[in-house]
């Protein structure tokens, strides 16, 4: 039953990648050689493996995932992927360079350290009889490799993904950028270097160095996200998408600790209600500015 569970989830992602070509890049292979293909290929396989991927980590199915994550760590990972994939849409739907290549940055920043961290000291947690073990090896380490070389390679994409107007981020998110940048920076660098960490409201699993630096990639890559989003107000305005998605994600699955019978854990719940509710509220605050500027000024009354 899992090995067919797991070839529906190919076949699944297959189809949702063929949609993928025919929406985000048949339309402009004309104009794409083979590299902008890929970066595009590379982009709509974070979406769709986001997308696909998320309910089954949220509920912890142990066949979809290649080794066994505590409930919560679980339910951040679905959190994660959700987020990875709205941001992704994002990305692609408004065709811009400097917005998927941003996007790639953050794969990069999410899979690369993971990676790397496994092959020097966790191979021991994978049950190499399992195919889930070499598919996830396939993807994870495939799409870092590909992620860094694009960035590397300068991949450049067609006139129709020229790079807009940078229009400059909004003064009053320019603090909560850099606030969220150093905090999720020093939070993911010192779980991923010390998952054995002293304070367990911050390293819940520190007997779990694998899960740690699991969750402490995601908190990077929302500091590479923030960072990212200091250059332009469209990258803002798609890292606050993902801090807002991920935010609500992960609040929700620390108060579902409840229904597990256990204590929710309150820095965690606390950072990402905040993460989510700021996060919504300039992105609101924004889009109202935004109407305001292109609304049509009225005659003025005889």
């Amino acid at each position: 039953m899992a090995l067919l569970e797991q070839i529906c989830g190919l076949g699944l992602l297959l189809c949702a990648l063929w949609l993928s070509w025919h929406r985000w890049i048949r339309p402009h292979r004309h104009n794409l050689n083979a590299q902008g293909v890929g970066m595009l290929m590379l982009a709509a396989f974070a979406v769709m493996g986001g997308l696909i991927g998320s309910p089954f980590w949220w509920v912890n199915d142990p066949d979809t995932f290649s080794w066994a994550l505590p409930p919560l760590a679980a339910r951040l990972l679905g959190a994660a992927a959700f987020a990875f994939a709205v941001t992704g849409c994002y990305a692609v739907e408004h065709k811009e360079q400097r917005l998927i290549r941003s996007y790639v940055w953050m794969i990069a920043v999410y899979l690369a350290p993971l990676v790397a961290a496994i092959l020097l000291f966790h191979l021991n947690r994978f049950d190499w009889q399992a195919p889930i073990t070499y598919a996830f090896f396939a993807i994870a380490g495939g799409m870092a490799i590909a992620a860094i070389w694009h960035l590397v390679r300068g991949t450049r994409l067609g006139n129709e993904f020229a790079e807009a107007t940078v229009e400059p981020v909004p003064a009053m998110v320019h603090p909560w950028l850099w606030l969220v940048a150093v905090a999720t920076g020093l939070w993911g660098l010192a779980m991923f270097v010390y998952p054995p960490g002293p304070w367990p409201q911050i390293w819940v699993w520190p007997q779990d160095a694998l899960t740690s630096r699991l969750i402490a990639t995601m908190l990077l890559t929302l500091c590479a996200g923030a960072i990212l989003a200091l250059q332009s107000a469209a990258q803002a305005r798609m890292s606050l998408w993902m801090f807002t998605v991920y935010g609500v994600g992960a609040a929700a699955a620390c108060f579902t600790n409840l229904a597990d019978g256990k204590p929710v854990p309150t820095t965690y719940a606390g950072a990402f209600c905040l993460l989510a509710l700021i996060s919504a509220a300039l992105l609101a605050i924004d889009f109202a500015m935004s109407r305001r500027i292109a609304a049509p000024a009225r005659p003025a009354q005889p």
